[in-house]
């Protein structure tokens, strides 16, 4: 034994070749083969042994032999199986049993009723006993509604009360103007050549016996600057509409339409002593007082042709619970100036008036036409802030 493995400290026996390893308790006892020693090896053994390295190969080496006589004893058990049997049985198969059913017989009222497309296209002969009575009652039927008809009537109509014996015809009156409407209808010629030789003047002379109330306003025409309003011949357009209008009891013409520089034209034409006279100062939408200075707070305003429209703009100077704003724009739209109507006045429910709209729809207002007398603001208004005076007329032309 090598005596490298001896530990001085444990006295245990040395093991002997009769000592068995195992339990002798046990009904089937197993014999270990007798522990090996491990054998010297001698150097020179050493020396001669291979230095071949691992080599993995499909050769598995075998264990030694034993030559000792004990070997492993086997004991075996029962070899039956034990099998437990279900608790519920199967249910035995049946065999499936065929029965053979008789087909029913055909009805012939069903089928007609289901296989209509037996019948599709097929024409059938109908009684002429039917087409006879049939018509016989429509044609009786409309003759009684209608000899009914007349008594309906007459319990429907109006009564007339005592004293009536027949039929009141009411006289219409006549419409007030309506000769006076017609006959501006038919003038619509007249007006294109009126307004075609005014544009064309380039003297006041030349257009002053075409104006209304010439006498009037020949001064007034001839400090106002005038200028020829086309260089060229030229013609009153086709496309020029010729509208009859009715304003403050009197009835005008208005004809509408461009000029050759693309701007836009309003002549306001009326009768007068039996002629179609031009209304020079709704024409040229004339004014005391220009824009220009209206912005800078001069000029005379008595007499202002502008398009107005409420307005929001308020200041401390015109506080809205005392004021009604507008905005009053020039006739070319081009400048525009603040006019403020005391709500109490009657100007502001004049000017408020000309914007009503429905109860239910509300629309946005649109510029009207007004012909207005302007006032100066208080001390500590902005110079294009002006009063409303009075709203003399609604449009640019005058009675």
């Amino acid at each position: 034994m090598d005596t490298r493995l001896i530990d001085p400290n444990n006295h245990a026996p040395e093991v002997s070749p009769d000592d068995l390893w195992g339990d002798a308790s046990r009904a089937t006892t197993t014999v270990l083969p007798p522990k090996r020693t491990k054998t010297e090896t001698s150097p020179a053994a050493a020396a001669g042994k291979s230095t071949a390295g691992l080599r993995i190969g499909a050769e598995t080496p075998r264990p030694p032999t034993s030559d000792s006589t004990v070997q492993l004893e086997v004991q075996e058990l029962q070899r039956g199986v034990v099998r437990l049997d279900p608790e519920v049985r199967l249910p035995s198969k049946v065999p499936r049993q065929v029965a053979f059913l008789e087909r029913p017989v055909e009805n012939r009222s069903t089928a007609s009723r289901t296989d209509v497309s037996r019948e599709w296209g097929r024409s059938r002969k109908q009684s002429i006993h039917w087409i006879v009575g049939t018509g016989a009652g429509v044609a009786s039927l409309v003759i009684v509604a209608m000899m009914l008809l007349p008594s309906i009537n007459q319990s429907n109509a109006a009564r007339l009360g005592a004293g009536h014996d027949g039929l009141v015809v009411e006289n219409e009156e006549p419409l007030e103007g309506i000769d006076t409407w017609n006959e501006l209808f038919t003038l619509e010629p007249e007006a294109r050549q009126a307004f075609q030789s005014y544009a064309s003047a380039p003297r006041v002379e030349d257009f002053l016996p075409l104006v209304r109330n010439a006498d009037g306003l020949e001064p007034v025409i001839r400090q106002s600057p005038h200028s020829a309003l086309v260089t060229k011949p030229w013609e009153t357009p086709r496309d020029a509409i010729w509208t009859v209008l009715q304003s403050n009891g009197f009835l005008y013409g208005l004809l509408e339409g461009p000029l050759p520089d693309h701007s836009g034209f309003s002549a306001y034409l009326m009768l007068s002593d039996g002629q179609l006279r031009l209304d020079w100062k709704a024409t040229t939408a004339y004014g005391t007082a220009s824009f220009d200075d209206l912005e800078r707070n001069q000029g005379d305003p008595g007499e202002i042709r502008a398009r107005i429209i409420p307005s929001g703009f308020y200041t401390t100077t015109f506080p809205e619970d005392e004021f009604q704003s507008f905005q009053l724009v020039s006739p070319d739209e081009q400048k525009s100036i603040w006019c403020y109507a005391r709500r109490e006045d009657s100007a502001a429910g004049a000017l408020a008036g000309l914007f009503q709209d429905g109860e239910i729809l509300k629309s946005a207002p649109e510029l009207v036409k007004v012909t207005i007398r302007l006032e100066r603001g208080p001390e500590g208004s902005l110079p294009n802030q002006w009063l409303v005076g009075t709203l003399l007329h609604r449009d640019w032309i005058s009675p």
